[in-house]
């Protein structure tokens, strides 16, 4: 079993405290999705509509559907569900539209500050990708690792960094892992979209 010393997001600030890392997924290339499979399936997911009581910066963004991808992440290569390039990953095991519904229970919490303000882990292994598109244009995605507790998103979410220590000092860092409302939220919508994160404990 693999554990990742807990930190805050600062390479400072680590500490003794130890969490468990769960079995990795199984990251067989036969299993993975291909490229046309994920692609084809942006055409068929839901359309929705932004919310504005979803809170910054979700109320703003422009877009018209948002995918949930699980998928074997890693820190240094495979981060997100889309690559730089604009390509999918080819780590994916499944995928599943949001509903309206689902899409503004999960991106309310995301928006809020009491899903923010604990601390998170030195490893990155997200395995929960959400992915908003326009048509078929990537509009923005976050990564999500319950495992480290931790999460990197292409649009700032200023809730993940209203918890500040040591502002205005060269030592500012910020808290940016999920307190257990955040994680709950997360947990939630993976069990309705049956997503491994379903499996875990808030």
């Amino acid at each position: 079993m693999f554990s990742c010393k807990k930190q805050i997001e600062s390479p400072k600030t680590i500490s003794k405290k130890k969490i468990e890392v769960p079995q990795p997924l199984n990251t067989d290339p036969l299993n993975a999705l291909k490229e046309k499979a994920l692609n084809d399936y942006i055409q068929t997911a839901d359309i929705i509509k932004p919310n504005p009581n979803n809170g910054i910066p979700f109320n703003q963004l422009d877009y018209d559907k948002i995918i949930a991808y699980e998928f074997a992440g890693d820190e240094e290569i495979y981060p997100n569900a889309i690559d730089k390039k604009g390509k999918f990953v080819p780590v994916i095991l499944k995928q599943q539209f949001l509903t309206q519904q689902q899409a503004d229970r999960i991106l309310s919490a995301l928006a809020k500050n009491s899903s923010y303000g604990e601390s998170s882990a030195a490893c990155f292994q997200p395995h929960l990708g959400l992915v908003f598109f326009k048509g078929t244009k990537k509009i923005n995605q976050i990564s999500i690792c319950l495992s480290c507790n931790s999460s990197v998103t292409e649009i700032h979410i200023p809730a993940r960094t209203h918890k500040v220590f040591n502002k205005g000092t060269e030592n500012e860092y910020f808290f940016i892992g999920f307190t257990s409302s955040g994680k709950k939220a997360i947990i939630n919508l993976c069990k309705q979209i049956n997503f491994q994160y379903g499996n875990k404990e808030g």
